[in-house]
This record gives C-alpha cells, sequence and structure tokens, in this order.
C-alpha cells in the first residue's frame, strides 16, 4: 500500500514537472476590471465571468479596481502571479493608447492578450438639419467657417476623440472639444456644441426620429441598425476604429493555460446572458484570438503615436 502511494505520489509530481502545473482550473479565479462597479464595462464582464465560469467549472469573481483611466487597475494586474488565476479586463485606453501617451509604469510586453471579445460602437453625431452629412462635408464646412466647430466628448487623449482628431488633422482642420463626463444629445440641443462623439444606444432614439444624424461610425464593421452610415475607412480614411474590450493574462502564463482560457471565453460568447447584454446595450460580440489581438493591438498603437505627438498628448521624457 505504501509503495502505492508513492508511486502515485511519483506519478504527480511528475505530472507536474511535465505541464508546470496540475490541471487547470482548481481553484476560484479572479478578474480585474479597471473600471467603477455599475459601468457598461463592469456590468458586461461580470455577464461574461458568469458564463465562463460554466465552462470551466469554478468560480470567477470580478474586482473593480478603477482610476487613472484605467492605468491604477492594470498597474495591480501586470503585477499578479503569471498562473492564470488573475486575470483582466482591458480595452484600447489602458492596453494602448495610455502606454502610448507615456502615462503607465507597465509596457504592452507585461501581459498577454487571450483574446479581445466585444467592440462598443461610437458615432459622430450632428443634428438632423445640419449642413454636412459625412465627414468630407464636415471638413469642408469647418474650413470655411469663421466660428470653430465644437465637439462634445470624454477628453482628448481618448481613443474616439483621437480617432476623430485623425481624420481631421489629415483634412486639415481643427475642432473646439468641449469635455463631458458622458456625452447626450442635450449637448447639442442646448447649442453648447455642434457635434457630439457617443455611444451608439444613448442617441437612438433621436437617430430614428431624425432630431439627430450620425455622420461616421467608429467601428470596424457598419452597425446593422444604421446600415446607411459609413465607417472610418469607408469615409475615406485608411485606418479602422474599434472600442474593443478583451481579456488579458500577465506576462509568464503557461501557453496551455491562455489556451485554456481562450476557449472558454470563445465558448461563452454564445451564452444567453452575453446575447441579453448585447440586445439591451449595442455592444457586440466577436473572438479575435491572442495572435490577432497583439496584432492589432500592435496597429492601432503605430497609428495613435503620430497623432497624440502632434497633438502633444504625450509625455517628454
Amino acid at each position: 500500500m505504501k509503495k502505492q502511494f508513492l508511486n502515485s505520489l511519483a506519478g504527480l509530481a511528475l505530472a507536474f514537472v511535465a505541464t508546470g502545473s496540475f490541471a487547470f482550473p482548481e481553484k476560484p479565479i479572479e478578474i480585474i476590471v479597471p473600471w467603477p462597479p455599475g459601468t457598461e464595462t463592469d456590468v458586461g464582464t461580470r455577464a461574461l465571468a458568469g458564463a465562463m465560469s460554466k465552462k470551466l467549472n469554478v468560480p470567477i469573481q470580478v474586482i473593480n479596481k478603477p482610476g487613472a483611466g484605467g492605468v491604477i487597475g492594470i498597474t495591480d494586474f501586470v503585477k499578479s502571479r503569471p498562473d492564470g488565476y488573475t486575470l483582466s479586463q482591458g480595452n484600447i485606453g489602458p492596453m494602448v493608447s495610455q502606454i502610448v501617451a507615456g502615462n503607465t509604469t507597465y509596457s504592452s510586453s507585461d501581459f498577454e492578450p487571450i483574446g479581445i471579445f466585444n467592440t462598443q460602437p461610437y458615432l459622430l453625431v450632428a443634428k438632423g438639419d445640419a449642413p454636412y452629412k459625412n465627414m468630407k462635408e464636415l471638413a469642408a464646412f469647418a474650413k470655411a467657417s469663421a466660428k470653430e466647430v465644437a465637439i462634445a466628448n470624454f477628453g482628448p487623449a481618448t481613443v474616439p476623440t483621437l480617432s476623430i482628431n485623425r481624420m481631421a488633422l489629415e483634412d486639415g482642420w481643427r475642432f473646439k472639444g468641449v469635455v463631458f463626463p458622458s456625452t447626450n444629445f442635450t449637448q447639442i440641443q442646448s447649442g453648447d456644441v455642434d457635434l457630439i462623439i457617443v455611444a451608439y444606444p444613448v442617441v437612438a432614439a433621436q437617430l430614428k426620429s431624425g432630431q439627430a444624424k450620425a455622420l461616421v461610425a467608429l467601428s470596424p464593421k457598419r452597425i446593422s441598425t444604421l446600415p446607411n452610415v459609413p465607417t472610418v475607412r469607408e469615409s475615406g480614411y485608411n485606418f479602422d476604429v474599434s472600442i474593443w474590450s478583451g481579456l488579458f493574462a500577465p506576462k509568464g502564463v503557461p501557453a496551455d493555460v491562455v489556451k485554456k482560457l481562450a476557449d472558454a471565453l470563445k465558448d461563452s460568447l454564445a451564452d444567453g446572458s452575453i446575447r441579453d447584454f448585447e440586445e439591451k446595450t449595442g455592444i457586440l460580440h466577436g473572438f479575435i484570438d491572442a495572435k490577432a489581438s497583439r496584432a492589432q493591438m500592435d496597429s492601432e498603437a503605430a497609428g495613435l503615436l503620430p497623432v497624440m505627438d502632434r497633438l502633444n498628448l504625450i509625455k517628454k521624457k
């Protein structure tokens, strides 16, 4: 009996040496969300965690660590033990643009994408009777106008604002940015601004009634319910915009663990709770694997760098 026990123990030890871990997962997993509780990102990640928990057969807890545009949570996350039990939600802000801006102590090599899993559709919206209906007409209007065009946005270094700036700079015009914690149609109605950068669900009713019109969709594909609104690339600019969310592991997590997490993430997107969340918010779900996610992030960083530099949004070392 003793010999049999020792042989079993030796077998387990050999399995551990060969794989670097016992069967994963064998205990609860934590997902850091670097945003406040109750935000769409938080609610969506919690829905995803519930679906992944069913696939992996272990509890998955969401931990909110907000602050500094997502940087505080990601700073803590990259220090985590690389065993697959501490993951993080991340988006193009803290994972790309904040790094380009020099606002982080971490770099893109400190984490590994498990996969991008959704895209939030944003729009550039004007009043329904505005004298322009697309980006090129807006550019012509702005250059001919004695008054600077004012656009409500979330801040100069946020990706939706940077994307509009990138198009404006290419066409040779500038706009006055007016920063709000959140944007909505009343900011146009009140005369505070001429246009707003806004999440699609926020202005869906005004777009349907004709009170508002969208000039461009800040998404990689046309929004199914707005088939006549072109994407950035379709509007004549040689880049795509994706306001995405992804799931990340710290650098050094074993490849087999990353694969198991990626498979669970991909399969979870078919869960009913995810589809319900998509229907309520307009957020589009779809899986992009680790390799393609990394390539997309590298391309985004390369595209944002000259724009942010020209706008003096990069910290000088």
